[in-house]
């Protein structure tokens, strides 16, 4: 190594990463082929964020030296973020060429576990941890690992025998210890080793105290005398999602059947209240929060987030989108009461899983108009080719989170090939929460899509992109500028948007599987036919993460195609209406009621 370059590493441990990349550049110039300064130029423009740099560098190097392990794991950590698959193979071309080399190992771990492959991140971090005994990063990475694959129990006695007695050095892995001591119903604990000789905690460590505080508080309270009974139901109340949403209806619902209650959030203490015009429900709004003798724990959330209460039976409400449930997700069910879904669908997915039929039971929520829709005013949006979207005979809605499972590839492959140019027709895509980052994101699958179906967006009806933030009173707008609502999900739970849309009115296309099959039928709705196969990320061989190794729905893009067709060429004719439907099948009364009865003989 010349001095050159012993300078530069001296200059890039010091932080000044500009004055060594300004050492290294004219050395690489005269020395293209020098392996230590391809491989800390890499590495140094990978840290200033110069990422499509650093992986070409890295990439060369990686051929002019195929045998240097360094170099093939920084090239693996510059591909993680975009191409997490080629990431993994260059880690385990390192651990061929160097087989204990743990840090290997712990990065495809890392990978690993992000792509969804629980199993194999276990392994490899077991190696890692066994290579470097003691290492408390290591430890509590393996941890998060036990946990994510339903073994909170065994994720416990890793962190328990290694938690050091120095009081500084437990900080670093007592969030996970009581983290796990939570989920296995110790809350007393869980208590203990967040304020065993600690000083400050973090945000997330508060949070936890709070918790474990609260179930020891309501582990008591069910013991004693003179409480009222009730149930205490945990979800996420104040958070934007499907769970959060299902909580608030049947809370509302349940009070307007007399039940006591007792609410929790996520993190604790909930501060969400339900709004009554009647004066005895509003009193009872306000005692919320007061002391019950809970005779059930009923959490809406997905397993791995449930946290059991001492002496105080736990039942789940969840659901699953696919055909089988994950492992884990079976692992973490395992010790709960009952399990409850809102479909024939999710409970199948549990069985196939091998949970006990006779421990999930099906309970449907109610579908109801949106509040806020009832007197929202159509969108005031122009379209890509500045005619307003009002205007268009047919305006086609889709409202998804940016995400596989979704299959807006799929929507936009369907919408290439069903429609012209000159139809009177805009598909209207409101797609993710926003973010800078989301156009880049779409652009390359909107392109790809193209190439596919050899026809470009100019060739088709038009397609409104809609990706930054909408409030409440702008989502509702879009609801009520649509005449059709148009999924070819690949799986749901339940599927909020659709449901929202079919009480408006809107005519619905979806395919005919999971939820959809619960409350569409051909009279009301255009069902689509699917077929059953690896959940894979659009135009790839990788499965989705949440699903990986496992199957998920396939709508058949041909019928979609001629579905799609003949609603735009004849809409009158093609029309049907799903709202009286939904709106005198589906009550939150009758779900309420459902509810308390599948409740009634558990943990008794």
């Amino acid at each position: 190594m010349g001095p050159e370059i012993t300078r530069a590493r001296e200059l890039h441990q010091a932080g000044r990463r500009d004055d060594a990349l300004a050492m290294l550049d004219p050395w690489l110039h005269d020395h293209p082929h020098d392996e230590s300064a391809l491989n800390l130029a890499g590495a140094i423009r990978f840290e200033l964020g110069r990422v499509d740099e650093a992986e070409a560098l890295l990439r060369r190097l990686v051929t002019l030296a195929p045998a240097m392990v360094q170099a093939r794991i920084n090239l693996a950590v510059t591909l993680q973020g975009r191409t997490p698959h080629i990431a993994a193979q260059q880690l385990r071309v390192a651990i061929t060429l160097m087989p204990e080399h743990g840090d290997a190992h712990r990065l495809l771990a890392g990978t690993l576990h992000d792509g969804g492959d629980v199993d194999g991140a276990l392994r490899h971090i077991r190696h890692a941890v066994s290579l470097t005994p003691g290492n408390l990063t290591l430890i509590g990475q393996l941890s998060v690992t036990l946990r994510s694959a339903g073994m909170a129990a065994e994720a416990a006695r890793v962190l328990d025998d290694s938690l050091p007695a120095d009081h500084a050095a437990r900080a670093s892995i007592r969030n996970d210890l009581a983290n796990a001591l939570l989920s296995l119903g110790q809350p007393e604990r869980a208590e203990a080793v967040m304020t065993e000789g600690v000083g400050t905690l973090t945000v997330e460590g508060e949070r936890i105290l709070a918790r474990a505080r609260l179930y020891g508080a309501i582990a008591q309270d069910a013991q004693r005398t003179g409480l009222p009974d009730g149930l205490l139901v945990r979800a996420p109340f104040s958070v934007l999602s499907g769970y959060g949403d299902f909580a608030q209806h049947f809370v509302r619902a349940l009070m307007g059947r007399g039940q006591t209650l007792r609410l929790a959030g996520l993190y604790g203490e909930e501060e969400w209240r339900p709004s009554f015009d009647d004066p005895v429900l509003r009193a009872a709004a306000r005692r919320l929060g007061e002391p019950i003798r809970a005779r059930l724990a009923v959490s809406m959330l997905t397993p791995p987030l449930v946290e059991a209460i001492p002496g105080v039976p736990t039942v789940n409400y969840t659901m699953f989108e696919g055909p089988r449930i994950p492992a884990s997700w079976a692992a973490c069910n395992r010790g709960h009461d009952l399990v409850l879904v809102p479909t024939e669908s999710s409970r199948l997915a549990w069985i196939a899983a091998g949970h006990p039929e006779d421990r999930v039971q099906v309970c449907p929520p109610g579908i109801a108009p949106n509040p806020n829709d009832v007197s929202a005013r159509p969108a005031v949006i122009s379209g890509p080719r500045g005619r307003a979207l009002s205007d268009y005979r047919l305006r086609v809605l889709n409202i998804s989170d940016f995400i596989a499972r979704k299959n807006i590839d799929g929507l936009l492959r369907v919408w290439l090939r069903a429609t012209r140019a000159d139809d009177d027709a805009i598909l209207v895509l409101k797609i993710g929460k926003g973010g800078t980052s989301l156009q880049r994101d779409i652009a390359p699958l909107v392109a790809r899509s193209e190439a596919v179906t050899g026809r470009r967006l100019q060739d088709a009806a038009p397609i409104a992109f809609l990706l930054h933030r909408y409030d409440d009173t702008s989502i509702s707008s879009l609801y009520a500028m649509a005449t059709h609502y148009f999924s070819l999900s690949h799986g749901e739970g339940w599927d909020l948007p659709i449901t929202r849309a079919g009480c408006l009115g809107a005519g619905l296309i979806a395919p005919r599987h999971s939820a959809y099959t619960a409350y569409l039928n051909d009279r009301v709705a255009h069902l689509i036919p699917t077929t059953v196969g690896p959940a894979r990320m659009p135009y790839s061989d990788d499965y989705y993460p949440p699903f990986h190794g496992l199957d998920w729905w396939h709508p058949d893009e041909e019928a979609a195609v001629d579905t799609l067709s003949r609603i735009i060429r004849d809409p009158d004719g093609e029309r049907r209406d799903a709202a009286r439907h939904l709106v005198e099948n589906f009550t939150w009364d009758a779900a309420a009621r459902r509810l308390l009865n599948l409740l009634d003989g558990v943990g008794r």
